[in-house]
């Protein structure tokens, strides 16, 4: 049951940031974009965060580390995977979320929110493992896939926020 603490909190403050954000004086349009970038981090928190072990990749020998309750897969591409693959899935509605709700961002902000959306989530993985065991292996794809979602994602919102019947990406 510890193990679902840091789910059940995430709830709580995305909850808390969602009511607030709709309780700003502020046009329906901008509180439905903050509001999808604070869901979109919340179901992002549901895949990271809860003791619930993903395997898409069937049984895979990897070389690891294991330090106290954690898993470390250290060494980058060992397995690419479905696995690899979706974790860059995971992240691309960020990009694009981020994106569509600061527009002024630069490329270099963009990809330094994928960097750091990559560090936190793995970061937050192996802290909690060892706080609460979570059973998450923290893993350096992660962190590169992570980052090029991120990356992937606002270069899509780039490209379809000029194509005609998507003008209202640009508002």
């Amino acid at each position: 049951m510890l193990a679902w603490v840091p789910f059940m909190l995430s709830t709580l403050l995305c909850s808390y940031f969602g009511f607030q954000q709709w309780r700003q004086p502020t046009n329906i349009w901008r509180r439905l974009k903050r509001s999808g970038l604070l869901l979109f981090i919340w179901i992002l928190t549901a895949f990271c965060y809860t003791p619930t072990a993903y395997n898409f990749s069937g049984d895979l020998i990897l070389h690891y580390v294991q330090w106290g309750p954690v898993k470390l897969n250290l060494v980058p591409f060992q397995q690419l995977d479905i696995e690899f693959w979706l974790n860059v899935l995971l992240t691309m509605p960020l990009g694009a979320l981020l994106g569509w709700n600061f527009p002024h961002w630069s490329w270099r902000q963009i990809i330094l929110a994928g960097l750091v959306t990559g560090l936190c989530l793995e970061s937050g993985q192996f802290i909690l493992d060892w706080l609460v065991h979570i059973s998450r292996w923290v893993e350096t794809d992660d962190v590169i896939t992570n980052w090029a979602g991120v990356i992937l994602g606002y270069t899509c919102f780039r490209i379809f926020r000029q194509v005609p019947g998507f003008k209202w990406l640009r508002n």
